[in-house]
């Protein structure tokens, strides 16, 4: 069995930074290449964490919308893992973990299934065939029934717009995408988009010129903003909300290789604050999502499910606060 040790050795790292990094250490200062290369590292080793004491209460399935691969390359849903799977641990469940590309019908005799991402009706309705007992994390379903765990969008949106139109700043863009379910019979749009619009009209700020839509990557948000400041770089937007901090590293790259000047010809604000928000240059302002508690709350839930009356449970939608954090990108 692989331990710390042999992660650490081969990741060319101390053991120290591996065990605060496979423990979700909020407060350790490492690069985001080498957090995914020593999470692809244990993944290789077949790395199993030791159980503490105490007897497993049931089995639970935690079903990632991504692929391996897919979650290494982008940390917010790979935190939310490791938030629900601490949690799970120290509450003694036995946790059965599923990929994207892992068949929903290899999923067997679990008390209950926290789905972390976004999901069609048909593979919700594969999951409850298993168990009634799905929790959705990022993902919200109360209007479907469905308990859910999600991040404050919408104050989370409003706050950086009034931070930009209080910092003088009158043009202001946003830079989004739209995702698709693994099996892409959902199509779901940035639930932000629709706060951005109705805050910024109220405000008669609003312009759809100002909106470029991609799919979160960093190249798509290079040739967004590549091609806009080529084609009207004049009216280009003198702020800019960014829906994740891949896509903020994507815009900073196009506005260096346009010699536009961040924060003085542009002030962004990014989502997420993940390491590599600190580490870019100029350093991001952004929105700190608690991606780890949204694991550990949605593993919660689990308790609060009465198994035994499933018609009279009553679904909740938990909304786990953010925090803007302002560095050099922003005025």
């Amino acid at each position: 069995m692989a331990t710390i040790k042999d992660i650490a050795k081969k990741a060319g790292v101390s053991i120290t930074t591996v065990s605060r990094v496979l423990n979700y250490d909020k407060t350790l200062s490492v690069s985001d290449t080498t957090r995914k290369k020593i999470f692809r590292v244990a993944e290789d080793l077949a790395y199993t964490k030791k159980k503490k004491a105490g007897n497993i209460k049931d089995n639970i399935a935690i079903v990632q919308w991504y692929t391996e691969q897919q979650e290494l390359d982008d940390l917010y849903y790979l935190s939310i893992r490791m938030g629900a799977e601490k949690r799970a641990e120290r509450l003694h469940y036995k946790v059965h973990r599923f990929f994207a590309n892992d068949s929903l019908s290899k999923i067997k005799d679990v008390k209950a299934i926290v789905a972390i991402g976004k999901f069609s009706d048909a593979q919700i309705k594969a999951m409850l065939k298993v168990t009634a007992n799905v929790i959705f994390v990022d993902f919200d379903t109360l209007a479907k029934g469905y308990d859910c765990v999600v991040t404050d969008f919408d104050n989370s949106t409003e706050s950086v717009l009034t931070y930009f139109i209080e910092s003088g700043l009158k043009r202001i863009g946003m830079l989004s995408g739209v995702e698709y379910s693994s099996d892409h019979k959902l199509k779901i749009v940035d639930p932000r988009f629709d706060v951005f619009k109705d805050y910024l009209e109220n405000q008669s700020l609003y312009d759809p010129a100002n909106v470029f839509v991609g799919d979160f990557t960093m190249q798509s948000a290079f040739d967004l903003v590549n091609n806009a400041l080529k084609t009207n770089r004049k009216d280009f937007p003198n702020a800019l909300y960014v829906a994740n901090d891949a896509m903020a590293v994507g815009a900073l790259k196009a506005f260096h290789e346009n010699k536009v000047n961040v924060p003085e010809d542009v002030s962004v604000v990014s989502f997420n604050d993940t390491a590599v928000a600190k580490y870019v240059i100029p350093s991001l302002s952004s929105v700190k999502v608690d991606t780890g508690k949204m694991g550990e709350v949605a593993v919660s839930l689990v308790d609060t499910i009465e198994d035994d009356d499933d018609d009279h449970h009553t679904p909740q939608k938990v909304i786990v606060g953010n925090r803007l954090i302002k560095r050099e990108s922003s005025l």
